[in-house]
Formats: structure tokens, sequence, C-alpha cells
């Protein structure tokens, strides 16, 4: 089975699904691309021209993705994201061919009627629908009336396992995001602030890089809790696997303070849950969905350090509570979110389209 795949390169989750994918014997893999980014085995690469490095680019490059699909002639072409790579394949009038919403393209189709109409053009093209979170489908039916598969993310519980093994008396608190407005870490570093002198025993760690990196150093300075928060940078767990998972597994506590409704799935919290690590959320987009209140970890409001530092401290303080929540969160990613299944998913869909007929 040949698949052509349309997608950012550079997205860790576009690298899990290419890296699944070009390991199954049964698919010839040929990736569609702007960025390099990490390169896997048993994957033709195909790179797109950067005119202008603006979205423009989607459509000065369709010509090209035409020519390369066509030589390629793939059994099924996968866009994955439906405002950019999802409306150069349909441009390519291909199929079968199926588009992935990933949650923040659906979302921002709301608020901006240009990027709602090419969204809705792209999705009449397509013979398949998958979405990743239950929050991004529901907001998919306002735009098409087609079926929408749910497939998630997940993680590979294998690999995403507790350290039982951890022994000193630090407790860490930690987070996986790009340090942008819309992940909120400045509202973790402020909870974190109000619990600083009650528990010198607390550390927070914070993996991910972005624009917000100098400010949010300058905020634990000016906040006096800079010599306990550790700023690892950027850690891409598909070629520093053994690293992420050293900073992960040593978390107590996972927290992911998101503001905005777009984050639908959280993929480095279910991470945590699947390390046995309970975690408290923002109660926004689908956080909520991954995250069981009260079982899994808790539910707080977005930009609330106070109500956040609570939360916090109720872990903190109750090692039992930790353990409770930490094997509930387990459990429920084994039960729903295993990255195997998810990709036996995707397989099936696929299987299921070349039998019919296009």
């Amino acid at each position: 089975m040949k698949i052509c795949y349309l997608g950012e390169n550079v997205s860790v989750h576009n690298q899990k699904w290419i890296k699944a994918l070009s390991k199954l014997e049964s698919i010839d893999l040929h990736v569609i691309t702007f960025n390099r980014g990490v390169k896997f085995d048993n994957v033709v690469y195909h790179y797109l021209k950067e005119y202008t490095k603006s979205k423009a680019d989607y459509i000065l490059n369709i010509s090209r993705v035409k020519t390369i699909v066509q030589n390629i002639n793939p059994d099924i072409l996968h866009a994955h994201y439906a405002s950019s790579y999802g409306y150069i394949g349909s441009c390519c009038n291909f199929h079968p061919f199926i588009i992935t919403g990933w949650g923040a393209d659906i979302f921002d189709s709301t608020k901006n009627p240009i990027l709602k109409k090419i969204i809705k053009r792209s999705f009449c093209k397509a013979d398949a629908l998958t979405v990743l979170s239950k929050i991004t489908l529901e907001e998919m039916k306002k735009l098409t009336d087609k079926k929408v598969e749910l497939i998630p993310f997940g993680v590979d519980t294998s690999k995403f396992v507790p350290n039982n093994e951890k022994q000193d008396k630090i407790i860490r608190i930690g987070t996986v995001r790009s340090l942008r407005v819309k992940y909120g870490v400045e509202y973790l570093i402020r909870a974190f602030a109000l619990l600083y002198d009650k528990f010198p025993q607390i550390t927070l760690e914070i993996v991910g890089e972005g624009e917000l990196r100098k400010s949010l150093e300058d905020l634990c300075n000016s906040l006096g809790v800079a010599d306990r928060v550790s700023f690892h940078g950027f850690v891409n767990q598909q070629t520093e696997f053994k690293k992420y998972s050293s900073i992960l597994t040593q978390l107590d506590i996972f927290a992911i303070l998101s503001i905005m409704d777009s984050d639908t799935f959280g993929v480095a919290c279910v991470e945590a849950s699947a390390c046995g690590i309970p975690v408290v959320a923002a109660n926004v987009g689908g956080l909520p969905e991954v995250i069981k209140d009260g079982i899994t970890g808790i539910i707080v409001p977005p930009k609330n350090p106070a109500k956040t530092a609570e939360a916090l401290e109720k872990l903190i303080t109750n090692e039992s509570l930790r353990m409770e929540m930490g094997i509930a969160g387990r459990k429920n990613v084994v039960e729903n979110y295993d990255w195997e299944k998810s990709v036996q998913k995707m397989v099936n869909l696929y299987n299921q389209l070349l039998k019919s007929n296009y």
C-alpha cells in the first residue's frame, strides 16, 4: 500500500505518525512537506519550496504538489491539518483523499470566514475525515455533514511507563509546552511562586522552547524563584527519547495550563498519565476530556494561579493521592489512548478506502 502523507515534518506529532507508518511492512510511505525536520528510514521525502515564508507558499506550491502526487501515484493521499496541507491536498483532485483535523485549524475557522470557506471546500473533496479529540469532532460537524472518525494521537504505553526507582524527597512539578502565550506557562510559574516558601522541597521543570523563553526566565527572577526552576529547552522525543523520558518520569506532578480552547488534546499530559503522574489541567479545550477531574488529575480554571496553586498543594501534601491518581491515569491511557490501537485504526481506515471504488 503506497501512502502519500502531506504534513509539517518539523511537528513532533507528524514525526510520530510518519515513524509509526514507516515501520509497517505493508506501507510504502512518501512524505510531502515544507520543512526538513527529522528523517526516518524507509520514507521518501519530497520537499516544497518556501518562496515567501508565509501562508502564500501553500498556494504557490499547489502545482508542485499536483506533479509530485501524480509521479508518486499513491493508493491514498492523506493530509494532516485541514487549513494548510488539507487545502493543498484538496486541490490535487486525487482519490481516495483523507484529511485529519488537529484542533486549532478547526477552531480558528470559527473566527475567520475565509478560513471557514477554505476548510469546508477541502472537506467536500475528502473521502474520509479523521480527528484527534471529541471536542474537535463536535466542532467539525459544524463544517461538514460527512462522517468524522475519531483517531487520537495516543502514546506508546510500552515506552511511557511509571518510574518506580525515584527515591529522593524532591517533589518535581513539570510541564512540556511550547513557550507561547496560549499555553499559559506564565500561570504555572506564578502558581509555583505562591508555593515556593511553603514547600522548600519543590522544583519546577519546564520542557519547551519559544518566543516567551526570555520573558518567562525574567518572570522567575522577578518572583524570586529562579533557583528552583529549570528550563530544559526543546527536547525531541523522536531523537532524544532517553533524555525526554528521564525528565518526564522524574516528575511527581504534571501541569498543563493552556488558556485557549484550541488546545484540543494535550499529548504531553497523556504521556504523563501513561507514566503514572497526576495532572493539573486547565478547564479549556479537550483537556477535561483526557484528564478526569478528581480521578486522574485536577481540573482548574484557566489563568488562575491561586486555584492552580491550591490544586498543586493538594497533591504536594498527599503522596497517596498522587499515587492513586497516577494509577488511574495509567489505566485510562491504556484503555483509551494506546498508540498501537490508534495506528491500527488508521491502517484499518486505509484498507477500508482501498476496498472502495475511486
